[in-house]
């Protein structure tokens, strides 16, 4: 029942951000779209951001499922492995809205040793999917690991910048000049890691 109760919660706080901005969810509004009290809620979350942080938490080990599936169907080519990502991360924007919040909002709001935890498991995930990586792709030893670093630093940005908001989406395409700010999501980011995976492939060719 406990574990159903938490579930119940995660399940509206990611409704509610199907159709709001995370600044206007409270815990209010997740324990009306939960259909419990809301002092229910602080018996599962102290915080909104600690809530929020569980539901990326599973957003996370999703995605990192799903790649690692797709590996181990096997991904013969670095391009077969950028496009694989691309389509994933194209599939699942909720995970890109709430990782663009993880270091700007959840972690300075959960407290340290909550995002300890959470950094833990996502390290076993990262460390463990990189290795697979680096023996896919022929990369050194720990660079699919700063790989995946680096792509979870910049899809969120990216995504956020393939988005504008509708006004200034038409301001800018009307404005020949700026035009170039509007970009592609899938564009961009099978471009930025194929020249990442470039990089990586010829530091390792190189001698010291």
């Amino acid at each position: 029942m406990k574990e159903r109760r938490r579930r119940d919660l995660l399940a509206a706080a990611l409704r509610l951000l199907e159709h709001r901005p995370y600044e206007s969810i409270t815990m209010g509004a997740v324990a009306a779209a939960a259909d419990v009290a809301k002092g229910t809620t602080y018996l599962y979350f102290p915080t909104r951001e600690a809530l929020f942080l569980a539901l990326l938490a599973e957003h996370y080990q999703a995605w990192f499922d799903a790649l690692d599936a797709r590996l181990a169907d096997g991904v013969p080519t670095a391009t077969s492995w950028v496009d694989a990502v691309a389509d994933e991360l194209s599939a699942r924007p909720m995970f890109l809205r709430l990782a663009a919040l993880l270091h700007v909002v959840l972690e300075a709001n959960v407290p340290v040793a909550d995002v300890l935890d959470f950094k833990r498991s996502l390290l076993a995930r990262v460390a463990a999917t990189g290795a697979t990586l680096d023996r896919t792709l022929a990369l050194a030893p720990g660079q699919g690991t700063r790989l995946l670093l680096w792509l979870q630093a910049v899809a969120p940005g990216l995504a956020q910048m393939a988005a504008p908001a509708p006004a200034l989406h038409q301001a800018l395409r009307a404005d020949a000049a700026l035009a170039g700010f509007l970009i592609d999501f899938s564009t961009e980011l099978r471009a930025l890691l194929r020249a990442l995976i470039r990089g990586l492939e010829a530091a390792r060719e190189t001698p010291p």
